[in-house]
């Protein structure tokens, strides 16, 4: 169910055929000044049908807080002229097929074909989160911040109607619930006091692989195999001594702060899936 209002009239889309027939027969039965046709139900403002319309109101603001896990402002909508829409299913102009992975603290759309509405409505929905879109525009990967976040993620694969579109979410539920606990312990304060101070002990080590304290093991691993390319030394067989020598301590350096992290990261794992 769809519900959009202005100062004059209050518009209510559903593709539910059932639901279009309820509200429609109770329209028609409880409101005077009426106008039907076929998928479409209008009721004028009357002043005598207040204690209706209020009652009417009441009973499409419950369906559609049910429906879609959100409040829905109606104040004063009595006044207006309400307007019923049946939309038929086989006349969707965007029916969105979305797969979704949680990858460490990021949660990852995937569409057959790029879809900037729906993109730009995740965007606006986790506003002011990192994100990184590929070229194609056919993936979006969003950082999720905080426990807030992981219920804005229940609400959204609950939701599967919007007033543009309608989205068929694809994941893997266990994965889900994996992903918010995990996330939920690296936000306990055990956790972050934990691997804060460790983190700190092996700063020198992020700084070898050129990452931040705070970076994620992928990029500390592409960071790594970017430094062994280059600083490989069958690379540098030809060229002097001193050089191959220097290049040879670099790749060791480069090598140990890897492991040094690996481990750093590995235990962070075992403490989260303890």
């Amino acid at each position: 169910m769809h519900i959009t209002h202005t100062l004059e009239s209050l518009s209510i889309k559903t593709y539910d055929d059932k639901l279009f027939t309820e509200l429609s027969n109770m329209i028609n039965k409880n409101f005077q000044n009426t106008i039907s046709s076929k998928g479409k139900v209008i009721s004028f403002y009357e002043e005598t049908e207040i204690p209706q319309r209020k009652y009417f109101l009441k009973f499409i603001k419950k369906i559609y807080e049910k429906q879609n896990k959100d409040e829905l402002n109606i104040q004063f909508a009595e006044y207006k002229t309400i307007k019923l829409n049946y939309m038929q299913k086989n006349t969707l102009t965007n029916v969105i097929f979305a797969k979704v992975y949680f990858e460490d603290d990021e949660v990852i759309f995937r569409l057959q074909k790029s879809n900037n509405l729906f993109f730009g409505y995740l965007l606006q929905t986790f506003k002011n989160r990192e994100f990184k879109i590929n070229d194609s525009k056919t993936r979006l990967n969003i950082k999720i911040t905080s426990n807030g976040d992981c219920d804005i993620l229940n609400s959204l694969f609950e939701k599967k109607e919007y007033l543009d579109f309608i989205v068929d979410f694809d994941k893997d539920d266990d994965k889900f619930d994996k992903f918010k606990r995990n996330f939920k312990v690296k936000k306990s304060a055990k956790f972050i006091n934990r691997f804060s101070a460790l983190a700190s002990l092996l700063e020198d080590n992020f700084k070898v692989l050129d990452c931040k304290i705070d970076s994620s093991f992928d990029d500390i691993r592409q960071s790594y195999l970017d430094l062994v390319k280059i600083y490989h030394p069958d690379r540098h067989a030809n060229k002097s001594e001193n050089i191959k020598d220097v290049y040879r301590k670099k790749f060791e350096q480069i090598q140990n702060a890897y492991e040094s992290l690996k481990s750093f990261f590995k235990t962070q794992e075992n403490f989260i899936s303890a």
